[in-house]
């Protein structure tokens, strides 16, 4: 292997990841003093560039960082330009994508247990809710909307904490409303109704986006996934619905509830907020009381990635293994000892007891 490439003040290393027009590797930033930080470097593509609308598309991703700084996003470093080359550096995020993570659950478990779902969800809706929320510097609300939350663009780092990644796609008021239009931005599995016939859209697109990502979790099928794009289109459109109980019959009416509600297809009747879904999931890990929290989700995920195939094992009860409390073990009352010869005292000082 050659040396790794040197970019500015970055040592990059392996690849991570691509996209329709960047880039992502592992990279080292490394300071004037020595000191060095790993991060997730994603770079436009020197063909990219020479579009004005993708380089356009990369310059906002990298300006719209300053207004989201919230524990389920992953965090942006630094961004600019170097030898005509755009880059951002940000927070690189170890563990699975919600892709990867519902693809192993399909081939070892079937599904993730509920209260792992209704966890990771939540964390998605407190994301959700700080990008929904957030206002410029003059107090102006930007109405920022993700449009590409999708399993894929979500990750499950090590400690069970979800960051949510990728706003590359975001849009936000008075800044992009007449830029590519005409154009679907996002993965039409995952994209609203609204949006797809070219209506307008709010944050609620967001919100059916993550009741097709909690569809999925519960399931672990996909639900408008088909050959050909027009066909996934027109099952976004027109399929009906099936409730997630039909697939996974564990799941209860209340939580099909709230899951179909984010995939109601008029927005109206949809949640009006990250906030509103958040609390509507918080209130049913309540009644069920068997919540688990980011530790849980971790050891969980780290046992399922550690099955192979064909295991006969039980999601839930590894759950409930990992979430009941430990009580403590009282010490075994001491033995009585019954009077012992100086023979016999003196053998067990050299060998030890046969207790």
């Amino acid at each position: 292997m050659g040396d790794p490439e040197r970019f500015g003040a970055y040592v990059v290393h392996e690849r991570l990841g691509a996209g329709g027009m960047a880039d992502v590797h592992r990279a080292e930033h490394v300071a004037k003093d020595g000191t060095r930080r790993v991060v997730a470097l994603k770079r436009l593509r020197k063909a990219a560039a020479q579009d004005k609308e993708l380089r356009t598309w990369f310059a906002r991703e990298a300006k719209l960082s300053r207004y989201l700084t919230h524990a389920n996003i992953a965090e942006t470093y630094e961004h600019g330009n170097i030898h005509g080359i755009y880059f951002i550096a940000m927070e690189l995020v170890v563990g699975p994508t919600l892709k990867l993570l519902v693809e192993q659950v399909a081939r070892t478990v079937n599904t993730l247990p509920i209260p792992i779902t209704l966890n990771i969800a939540s964390q998605m809706c407190e994301a959700l809710d700080h990008a929904h929320t957030r206002h410029d510097e003059r107090g102006r609300h930007l109405h920022i909307v993700h449009r590409d939350v999708c399993p894929a663009n979500t990750i499950l780092r090590r400690d069970g904490v979800v960051k949510v990644i990728d706003f590359g796609l975001a849009k936000v008021k008075g800044v992009d409303e007449d830029t590519g239009r005409g154009k679907l931005k996002g993965k039409f599995n995952y994209i609203a109704p609204e949006y797809l016939d070219g209506n307008a859209f709010d944050a609620r697109a967001d919100l059916w986006a993550l009741g097709v990502v909690m569809y999925e979790l519960l399931t672990s099928r996909r639900l408008f996934d088909a050959p050909e794009n027009f066909q996934t289109i027109t099952r976004v459109r027109k399929l009906p619905i099936p409730r997630p109980s039909r697939a996974n019959p564990i799941v209860s009416p209340e939580l099909d509830d709230i899951v179909m509600t984010a995939l109601e297809r008029d927005p109206g009747r949809r949640w009006q907020t990250a906030a509103m879904l958040r609390d509507a999931l918080r209130g049913r890990m309540v009644q069920r009381g068997d919540p688990a929290d980011d530790r849980h989700v971790a050891e969980w995920v780290q046992w399922v990635y550690d099955l192979k195939p064909g295991t006969e094992a039980s999601g839930m009860a590894q759950l409930r293994r990992i979430t009941a409390p430990h009580a403590a073990i009282p010490e075994p009352a001491p033995k009585p000892r019954a009077p012992t010869s100086r023979f016999a005292r003196l053998k067990s000082r050299l060998f030890g007891s046969d207790d």
